[in-house]
């Protein structure tokens, strides 16, 4: 959790904070950017860093309300806590002594540009900066520029403050005015793209910061990338800042309205006071039907293939039978819908019905060659056998028994190069069982139904293990250390456990 220290309002829908992040405003540098989460149920939210306190080690955002995220940040006040704050992040500016550079920043990129006109001027450049609004309200940190530029040119649109004129008007004057070496330009992308055309035609350099497309900040997403002189870059983990004239701006401006309409139904939802992250009841756990949710066996009595219960249902249905049951077809979203929406699975997940018909298909084999292909050895005939007599928490129990993830595992493991190549179904010819897909359900069950349980654990035998790194690989080994009776303690940088799993 990090402390809002000091907040001020520029303008009707800007904000400045000031955060407690003592780590972060020692080791910033200028054109670095941090994530926020403002709770623990928003989006990760990339902000580059205006400035920073190392005495009183804080960081400077500036944050103009547009979305979701950017509203919830600039309605906290002084004294509330956001919930993560990850950084510095990105690539800092490159900075020489140029000579003469312009630094043009247009609305709320003047504070992106702050730290970048701080360090040229500490480099021995001489600095020209043009700040550009569409009104006067609109001119921000202008006392700030000043004190570390050579000269200052005001810009607006409606000739309220400063001179009349669009940011480009200013860059134009100072390059009629004596050589320029150097232009740095941030703002808003229409702002920047022609900010590049003009300094194209003088054959100046200029570099952009592309930071309003990136999303988790990672690269892991990929909804930064753009074509960078004809190759593909990653804006969060490759800049944030290029080459203007090598940027493919119409690829950017595209990118930019990826998530314009799910922003809007957010917003919608924000505005009517529904947390859009709340989940409804399983509808799945409405009924009260006790043979979904009995756990009161045990681990070996869930997987004795020679059970009383697990012979009744071999002998319910001949192999021959369940043969001819055709594999299940995993639902997904509608292709038109999924294309305007990547907030949800493609992937929607079995319903009970198909998955107790698709665990139909398992013969129960005396020497299931799918175990020999699972890399953890899960008992997949018992946890499948469980669903087919619908006991879906049970499947659950026998899977956590050797899989700390089976969620995860259900939709990321390549099952069909592991356990479903060495089922038995393809030597005759037919469609492996759909083991991933099982495992999915069997665990996705256990978790919306709200009864998940701790597996059976050996007694504590009193050695510590310390576990570094809370990612996919760190929690299952800690869990696999904890149910062998170890005494396990797991160490993360960031506020919550989780790794790629939490932060994308």
């Amino acid at each position: 959790m990090n402390k809002i220290i000091c907040k001020k309002q520029f303008s009707e829908k800007v904000f400045s904070f000031d955060i407690e992040a003592p780590l972060i405003a020692k080791s910033r540098k200028a054109g670095n950017f941090v994530i926020i989460r403002v709770d623990n149920n928003s989006e990760r939210m990339p902000l580059t860093i205006a400035d920073s306190n190392m005495e009183n080690g804080t960081i400077k955002l500036v944050v103009q309300k547009v979305g979701l995220s950017s509203t919830k940040l600039c309605n906290l006040n002084e004294g509330d806590y956001i919930a993560d704050v990850v950084g510095p992040l990105g690539n800092p500016t490159h900075i020489e002594n140029f000579g003469t550079v312009i630094c043009a920043g247009g609305g709320v990129g003047v504070a992106p540009m702050l730290p970048i006109i701080r360090a040229l001027k500490k480099a021995g450049n001489r600095v020209l900066s043009v700040l550009a609004g569409r009104n006067r309200d609109l001119i921000i940190m202008e006392d700030e520029v000043k004190a570390s530029s050579d000269e200052t040119i005001i810009m607006t649109d409606d000739g309220s403050y400063g001179e009349k004129g669009v940011v480009t008007v200013g860059i134009e004057k100072l390059i009629n005015q004596e050589k320029i070496d150097k232009v740095f330009a941030i703002g808003p992308p229409i702002m920047m793209k022609f900010s590049c055309m003009l300094t194209k035609k003088y054959n100046i350099p200029t570099d952009v910061s592309l930071n309003t497309i990136m999303v988790d900040g990672t690269g892991m997403c990929g909804a930064c990338r753009l074509t960078i002189g004809g190759e593909t870059k990653f804006v969060c983990i490759d800049g944030p800042e290029f080459d203007g004239a090598l940027v493919d701006w119409d690829e950017m401006f595209k990118r930019m309205g990826t998530f314009k309409n799910a922003e809007k139904e957010e917003m919608e939802h924000y505005s009517e006071h529904i947390d859009s992250t709340k989940k409804s009841e399983c509808e799945a756990c409405k009924t009260n039907d006790d043979k979904h949710n009995d756990i009161t066996e045990s681990i070996e009595d869930l997987t004795d293939r020679n059970a009383n219960w697990r012979l009744e249902l071999r002998k319910s249905m001949k192999p021959k039978e369940r043969t001819t049951i055709e594999r299940v077809k995993m639902p997904e979203l509608d292709p038109e819908y999924r294309a305007k929406t990547r907030l949800e699975e493609v992937n929607i997940g079995l319903t009970k019905e198909m998955a107790v018909s698709e665990s139909h298909r398992c013969l129960d084999c005396a020497k299931p060659s799918c175990v020999e292909g699972c890399p953890v050895s899960i008992n997949i005939p018992s946890f499948i056998k469980n669903i087919e007599r619908e006991n879906f928490l049970a499947a659950a129990k026998v899977l956590k028994s050797t899989s700390a993830l089976p969620a995860v595992c259900g939709r990321v493991c390549p099952q069909e190069k592991q356990c479903e190549s060495k089922c038995v179904h393809l030597k005759m010819g037919e469609k492996a069982v759909a083991i991933g897909y099982l495992e999915r359900f069997a665990a996705d069950y256990e978790r919306e139904c709200g009864m998940a349980t701790v597996p059976e654990m050996d007694p504590l035998n009193g050695i510590k293990v310390a576990v570094v790194g809370s990612g996919p690989s760190g929690l299952s080994f800690a869990g696999d250390m904890a149910k062998m009776g170890f005494d396990v303690y797991v160490f993360e940088a960031l506020h919550e456990i989780g790794g790629v799993l939490k932060y994308g």
